[in-house]
């Protein structure tokens, strides 16, 4: 049984420890996050499917037909998923038969939807872990874009993410499928950061927030299907062309079009709007991209420091269908958007500053006091033998680089800030001119500008270029 989400943890801290980092801070005994459990014995929330035929998703066997083919197995369908499949409760057995009979089964209990934050280790003297300026609108050429009056103005970008909460922006619609709640709100504050990161390359686009993530940053695959379905039955009412997707996976060993989040990814595409997915924080090693962001439809994004250097903990294709993926690259690193106060966002990046501005001297009293911080900061376990001066470099120079440049504000690393960036700029390019998807991803893919020294499974076709992919949006017929 395939499991759709996750991916190594040793290359990022996870939303669970960033939440027992944070509560060990705040002198608690116990994070409000729980790891959701490896493995069960008992019946398990899983999404079943029929398997594609010969000529591709457009002849499987019709989709409608598939309760009832499962009720006369004795299956219970809990929710019907559309055109991608059912979810159900089923035993490890029921689910190897399923399998064997043709069926489809991959894993739908909750688990971490938000990407976590990369363990960026950072070559800098113990005396100065100051945090560098990136200005991403300036890198990707967006600025070009705002000059020429291309700021996405009358476009709609969907953001499937963990919600939105901030005071002073308005947004078009908003759909909660986790928990119903009438209100936007975002206690994880990831989306609101991600909502930030599209209007600062589109800055007159229209927001539709879909949450799609519990308050612990947790969800079920079957919610990101829901929330693309609702953005493609709404696609009409609020004139969605762009649905931006910044929460990842690993890679789960299945085709492309085995998948149920790329089915609702291809499905999306297939009417009109263009899915920017982010390629995932798993990197620097080869073959860590998941769905969504391995989907053959999806526009594909990796991120960088700059114009010339990749970030390591991008992750790397091919996909498992040999696809050379990420599509484009963007700015990735010291991205700067909105924070939700009280978020969990907030609060790593305030827990990660305070620990960067204390002393060697500060720290080993602080790890002497809370030793769980040195198994949940990852460090050795001889970390409090050593001198102050080793341990202040030791415990900075692992922190994510994260930091709160002014109140209201949150600047953090990740593949989920880099897609949100691009996501503008496609909204930019629709304002010029309206496009289906595949020819606005393939305009992008041919007009970004490739990075010396990196492989295609690395960069894809390089680094994003807004003014050049405006320029070929005009002179497309």
């Amino acid at each position: 049984m395939s499991t759709p989400i996750g991916g190594s943890s040793s290359h990022y801290f996870t939303p669970t420890q960033l939440s027992r980092i944070n509560a060990a801070m705040r002198g608690e005994d116990e994070s409000p996050f729980k790891s959701v459990p490896a493995s069960q014995d008992g019946p398990q929330d899983v999404i079943i499917m029929r398997a594609p035929g010969e000529g591709g998703l457009t002849q499987s066997m019709d989709p409608r037909q598939l309760p009832a083919q499962l009720a006369e197995k004795g299956v219970e369908i809990q929710e019907e998923l559309d055109t991608v499949g059912v979810t159900a409760r089923v035993d490890p057995k029921t689910a190897e038969k399923l399998e064997k009979e043709g069926f489809l089964v991959f894993d739908n209990r909750p688990r971490d939807l938000w990407p976590g934050l990369p363990k960026v280790q950072m070559d800098l003297d113990s005396s100065d872990f100051s945090m560098p300026l990136v200005d991403p609108v300036a890198l990707t050429k967006a600025d070009h874009l705002h000059q020429q009056g291309i700021t996405g103005k009358g476009q709609v970008v969907a953001v499937l993410d963990s919600g939105f909460d901030h005071p002073k922006f308005n947004l078009l619609a908003w759909q909660d499928v986790v928990d119903g709640s009438p209100r936007p709100i975002d206690p994880v504050g990831h989306g609101t950061h991600v909502v930030g990161d599209v209007l600062a390359t589109a800055p007159d686009a229209k927001i539709v927030a879909v949450r799609v993530m519990d308050e612990k940053g947790q969800g079920r695959p079957s919610d990101i299907i829901r929330g693309l379905q609702w953005a493609i039955q709404n696609k009409e009412k609020y004139d969605i062309e762009v649905i931006n997707m910044s929460l990842g996976a690993g890679p789960d060993g299945r085709p492309d079009r085995e998948d149920p989040i790329n089915r609702a990814v291809e499905m999306a595409t297939r009417h009109g709007i263009t899915v920017v997915a982010a390629g995932g924080n798993s990197g620097p090693d080869i073959r860590t991209l998941g769905s969504p962001a391995d989907s053959a439809s999806a526009l594909t994004v990796g991120a960088t420091l700059d114009r010339q250097k990749v970030s390591d903990f991008s992750s790397r294709g091919p996909t498992d269908d040999g696809l050379i993926k990420p599509d484009i690259m963007a700015p990735g690193e010291f991205i700067v958007s909105w924070s939700v106060p009280g978020s969990e966002m907030e609060q790593t990046g305030k827990t990660v500053q305070a620990l960067r501005n204390m002393s060697g001297e500060q720290l080993k009293a602080l790890l002497s006091a809370k030793p769980q911080l040195i198994q949940g900061l990852g460090l050795p376990r001889d970390i409090l033998r050593r001198s102050p001066e080793e341990i202040a470099k030791a415990v900075k120079s692992g922190l994510p680089p994260v930091y709160i440049p002014e109140e209201g504000l949150v600047a953090a690393p990740g593949t989920s800030f880099a897609a949100p960036l691009v996501a503008g700029i496609v909204a930019g390019l629709e304002q010029a001119k309206d496009l289906e998807p595949r020819t606005l991803k393939e305009i992008l893919r041919n007009t970004a500008d490739p990075m010396p020294g990196f492989a295609a499974h690395e960069q894809g076709k390089g680094f994003v270029d807004a003014q050049e992919a405006l320029e070929q949006v005009r002179k497309h017929s």
